[in-house]
């Protein structure tokens, strides 16, 4: 398939975003979006009715400069309009159709549609247009949840085309959102930066980003309940992908559709299962990563805050305007010329003491003794030595590690592959306990042969977690422990 960039310029043309380059680039952008406007689903408008929208929007922008090819030599705004009309057709974001000397129109070019979507997206700032995430989202999962949505053998290769391009673009559509929430967000630290009164922080920050409080993503898939299920959903379309069928069904849907050959539709079904993978897969970390910045918003409004409050108000500009008015008064002399000088003024106070107290004064550093770093100090006795020696054993005993997972594992299953119920032994001290929490936490460890071991551990509290009464327990040393199944996976086997 050829590069974008050849693709693209070989239907939109190198001078099709050329207006966006020029310093007239806010004329380009309201004409275009003005003619869109005014021609409607027609996509037309007659000529003389386009050159006067451009006319309209060049008086609404006096201050940018015209290019000299763009008619910033002529006066007259008639005639500035029509060199801005030819180039734009020039540009190709529109086309002119003649069908008669008087009869002449305007025409609103393919490629402009999509382009002002583009530039209206980028500037989208409403959050009621971005609450809808979390819909999109419950919406994937619903479609993935059916039963049978990707089984090949119920599905023909056009369904399967269908169904798996729809799931990508309204990804697609849910993650846009997620990065215009942190657009919204970046919009907020520029405001909030700039502030120039408390009052303006606290605005800012309790009224209008307090409404944004829907962009919290995390806990809206959290308590949704729709981390679960896309994970699930994530799981489902990878065994889809690695299901032979399922994507030679695929291959014969887009095969079919963009009547390629067998070869490229196959890549083309790996690459589109492979985004729908990875769009699941990747949600929670970009909501994550959007909290972060939420959080990182509230701590500058803090900040922000106590700067204007504490370090920037009305005292300080007092005292500073005192000091610029004594460096004016005395410029040019020292100290001890000033020893014999009447005060600048009394204050009206009897004693004058520091606000935050003598401590906040500077203070001469006082050298700080070297440290003794030789080992025949003599503070050190053989005891200190046994005890961090004792210190150490008791936390390396406590340690959960995957060695003595692997040692528990092979000392229940000695086979290579087999698996067994935690109702079938028992531990009998404290050691055992944490040896098999070890095997609940890691999933392979190198065994006493050297090689890798891999387990697994699953339980009822997977079906049952809701209902904890439901949950078989069986007692291991001094106490009751949810039982589980540990399976040893064969050597050759790798879990997901």
């Amino acid at each position: 398939m050829p590069a974008l960039s050849q693709r693209l310029f070989r239907l939109a043309g190198t001078e099709f975003f050329r207006p966006l380059s020029r310093p007239s680039a806010p004329v380009y952008v309201d004409c275009a979006d003005r003619l869109v406007a005014e021609a409607g689903e027609a996509a037309r408008l007659p000529y003389r009715d386009a050159v006067a929208i451009v006319r309209e929007v060049i008086a609404q922008h006096p201050d940018v400069v015209l290019g000299d090819d763009e008619g910033a030599a002529l006066r007259d705004i008639r005639q500035r309009a029509a060199v801005l009309f030819n180039r734009m057709l020039a540009a190709g974001w529109l086309e002119e159709q003649t069908l008669g000397l008087q009869d002449r129109w305007a025409l609103i070019s393919p490629g402009l549609r999509p382009l002002l979507r583009l530039l209206r997206h980028l500037a989208e700032d409403d959050a009621a247009e971005l609450r809808t995430f979390a819909d999109t989202l419950r919406s994937v999962c619903d479609t993935l949840s059916r039963e049978g949505i990707l089984d090949p053998l119920d599905r023909s290769g056009d369904d399967m085309r269908s169904t798996v391009t729809d799931l990508n673009q309204r990804l697609e559509h849910a993650i846009d959102q997620l990065h215009s929430v942190e657009k919204l967000v970046s919009i907020f630290e520029q405001r909030q930066r700039a502030s120039s009164s408390p009052a303006e922080t606290l605005q800012l920050f309790y009224t209008e980003f307090g409404q944004g409080q829907h962009m919290v993503c995390y806990d809206v898939l959290r308590r949704g309940g729709l981390l679960p299920r896309l994970q699930a959903a994530r799981r489902m379309v990878a065994d889809a992908r690695d299901d032979t069928l399922c994507r030679q069904r695929l291959a014969e849907g887009l095969a079919s559709h963009y009547s390629c050959d067998e070869t490229e539709s196959w890549q083309l079904a790996g690459d589109a299962l492979l985004r729908l993978e990875r769009a699941l897969g990747g949600l929670h970390l970009r909501a994550e990563a959007i909290d972060a910045r939420m959080a990182a918003f509230n701590r500058l409004s803090q900040h922000r805050y106590r700067y204007q409050t504490e370090l920037r108000g009305r005292r300080p500009e007092l005292v500073k305007a005192l000091c610029d008015r004594l460096n004016n008064d005395h410029a040019g002399q020292r100290f001890r010329d000033l020893a014999d000088a009447p005060p600048a003024f009394i204050p009206r106070c009897p004693n004058v003491r520091i606000y935050f107290g003598t401590e906040s004064l500077w203070r001469k550093r006082k050298p700080r003794a070297a440290t003794n770093l030789s080992f025949s100090s003599g503070r050190a006795s053989a005891d200190d030595a046994e005890a961090t020696l004792a210190a150490w054993r008791s936390r390396q005993r406590l340690a959960l590690t995957p060695q003595r997972a692997a040692r528990l594992l092979e000392r229940l299953i000695p086979e290579p592959s087999g698996r067994i119920a935690s109702n079938a032994f028992s531990l009998a001290n404290t050691d055992e306990v944490l040896d098999l929490l070890a095997l609940a936490a890691y999933d392979h460890a190198p065994g006493s042969s050297g090689r890798i071991v891999r387990w697994s551990v699953s339980g009822p509290r997977r079906l049952h977690g809701l209902d904890p009464d439901k949950i078989p327990r069986d007692p291991h040393a001094e106490w009751l422990a949810d039982r589980i199944d540990i399976e040893r996976l064969p050597p050759s086997s790798r879990s997901r």
